[in-house]
């Protein structure tokens, strides 16, 4: 190759050249898709859903956000032996003034789903390839896929490994692989790491979200149950910044 003999197109030569080692060293820092996302690399990532699906996306609020939770028909969830033992110790802390017993006291997750249960909104975000819920509590972020989960097999997490479906117009969210550290809400009703949750949403109206969250966990309770909520949408509301702090109220 010839090379100009003026100083300019020397210069433009060099920088030609450094910015195609940049674009190198950027592409050979990027990511490795596992097979699962690569195979859906075409999908688009923020496409609106179909004009037929139920859209979810907007900011919501539970306006009547529960400390503890009760079945759909009122009564007390159908605790096993030794998820009664767990909760009478919980419950005797929390009485006695004991807070720090409360994991969300040391700054952990809330976990699913007593995050849908505080007094703080939240944004879902409905694409083709996944459904995000963005909390303002704490910063979480729960990344639910359609269908399936890409990748390999999760560990057990705070959240758990969710994936969502539609039931007629009604969203559906699965969620498996917990660990044990959060709480079911605000008084300590246990679960442990076989914990499923299933959550129902249907549109209402366009304000109005009803919703079921059934409870599966053979550890704790002796057979699954469920309780209802309502969301509803806050146009116009900015999610803000919650950041949790040993003195932070959640």
């Amino acid at each position: 190759m010839m090379l100009p003999n003026n100083p300019n197109g020397m210069r433009a030569v060099a920088a030609g050249t450094l910015a195609a080692m940049a674009w190198v060293a950027v592409l050979s820092m990027a990511p490795v898709l596992s097979p699962a996302l690569a195979a859906d690399s075409a999908a688009p990532l923020f496409g609106h859903p179909p004009a037929a699906t139920p859209n979810f996306t907007g900011k919501w609020l539970n306006p009547k956000p529960a400390g503890h939770l009760l079945t759909v028909n009122g009564g007390e969830p159908p605790l096993n032996a030794a998820g009664k033992a767990t909760y009478a110790k919980r419950q005797a802390a929390l009485k006695s003034g004991d807070h720090k017993i409360d994991p969300v006291a040391s700054c952990l997750m809330h976990g699913v789903p007593r995050l849908l249960y505080t007094p703080l909104p939240f944004l879902i975000l409905q694409t083709m390839r996944d459904v995000n819920f963005v909390h303002e509590a704490n910063h979480t972020f729960r990344n639910i896929y359609w269908d399936r989960m890409p990748g390999d097999e999760p560990d057990p997490s705070y959240l758990g490994t969710s994936v969502a479906h539609f039931d007629g117009k009604t969203l559906v969210i699965e969620s498996t692989d917990f660990n044990d550290l959060t709480w079911l809400d605000y008084s300590g009703l246990p679960h442990g790491e076989k914990l499923q949750v299933q959550e129902r949403y249907t549109l209402e109206n366009p304000s109005t979200i009803q919703g079921s969250v059934t409870i599966t966990d053979p550890d704790f309770y002796t057979v699954p149950w469920s309780t209802r909520l309502t969301l509803k949408r806050q146009p116009g509301m900015a999610l803000q910044e919650n950041v949790c702090m040993d003195t932070h109220q959640m």
